[in-house]
């Protein structure tokens, strides 16, 4: 049986899925500990589904160089990053005097962009995208828990 397929053999593309699903795991982490809705297996899902459709698209362009067509797999990425945009805009709610969410949809980004480079093999880039994004969101937490404290009540 034959391992190798035109872009990366099939050890090397479960590695790919397998970072993109524990990197966005790990971004999702803190959420699921919060009891969020958006939490641990949307990240991972995320992650995963942006890993996945960068290695079809990859395979696809190796596929149509070795049948000399053209193909361009940035085109298929700039549309994976808008659709990830757009699953970030659901996340954000509006209310009377208050918007919600935007973390969670740049997080939900983030998580895509770890996918993404989980599928192109860059390995790093996917763990350190997690690592700053995960540090990030606990540290502007800690920053938003502590200033509220100090805060003077203005609704009187």
């Amino acid at each position: 049986m034959d391992l190798n397929i035109a872009y990366v053999n099939y050890l090397e593309l479960g590695l790919r899925l397998i970072c993109a699903a524990a990197a966005g795991a790990f971004l999702g982490l803190d959420r699921e500990l919060r009891h969020r809705k958006v939490g641990m297996r949307t990240y991972m899902i995320v992650s995963l589904g942006a890993a996945g459709f960068t290695l079809i698209t990859m395979e696809m362009s190796m596929e149509a160089l070795t049948l000399e067509m053209g193909a361009d797999p940035t085109r298929i990425m700039q549309g994976l990053v808008g659709a990830i945009g757009f699953l970030g805009a659901g996340a954000i709610i509006q209310g009377e005097e208050r918007v919600g969410g935007m973390a969670t949809a740049a997080s939900l980004w983030v998580a895509g962009s770890v996918g993404m480079a989980s599928g192109l093999g860059y390995y790093v880039h996917a763990v350190v995208l997690a690592l700053a994004a995960a540090g990030i969101l606990a540290m502007s937490r800690l920053m938003s828990t502590r200033g509220s404290e100090d805060r003077p009540d203005i609704s009187e």
